[in-house]
């Protein structure tokens, strides 16, 4: 995921292969789109959804747009928006298959720029599932207020989530990494395995 800042406003972007799209759109609920239009060889569809956060008890109205090439999509919720918006959206924006993803940049820099840096998701067994971003003084925020345990990859906290799960933040030198172990009585050997865990961004 990648936030971009278009025209003072920040939408987050999702890529994935072709089906992640439409995975998505199936997740939201929705069974057709309103409009479809051609955009950077690939199809742009959106339609509006109502959809409610059971976890925060909120109920979001928000325009699904998705944008699907030859094997790879791209797709992200627009509020207070139009049809019109996601294809100037779109028009701002320059997408690029490759054989292994997605590239996104700006057309024109003083409209649109990245915000804040992409998460990289990534399953590591033994581990569990890992999200990467670079670290950063907005993404430091995130960090918890208390010191964590010093390990020699960096700075290693331990907190829960509401249902009571366990996860791990890893501060190094350059990444933050949110970890969430596969099986919560494997928390312990999982911190062990931390500590040597070496992961680096690069810009």
């Amino acid at each position: 995921m990648t936030r971009y800042a278009v025209d003072g406003r920040i939408y987050e972007l999702t890529s994935g292969d072709r089906n992640a799209a439409s995975a998505w759109a199936e997740d939201l609920g929705i069974r057709h789109f309103d409009d479809e239009f051609s955009v950077q060889g690939g199809r742009l569809r959106t339609t509006r959804v109502t959809h409610y956060d059971n976890r925060v008890g909120l109920e979001d109205h928000l325009l699904a747009v998705m944008w699907q090439g030859r094997n790879y999509s791209l797709f992200v919720p627009l509020y207070s928006a139009r049809a019109a918006d996601a294809v100037r959206l779109f028009q701002v924006l320059r997408i690029t298959e490759h054989q292994d993803g997605i590239a996104v940049a700006s057309r024109d820099p003083k409209r649109a720029g990245i915000a804040e840096p992409a998460d990289v998701a990534k399953e590591i067994p033994g581990i569990g599932l890992l999200e990467i971003t670079a670290l950063t003084r907005t993404t430091a925020r995130r960090l918890p207020a208390w010191a964590g345990a010093k390990v020699p990859s960096g700075e290693l906290f331990r907190d829960t989530l509401d249902d009571d799960t366990p996860y791990f933040l890893l501060a190094t030198s350059s990444a933050m990494v949110t970890v969430l172990p596969h099986e919560s009585r494997q928390a312990t050997a999982v911190a062990n395995r931390l500590g040597g865990l070496r992961v680096e961004t690069v810009a």
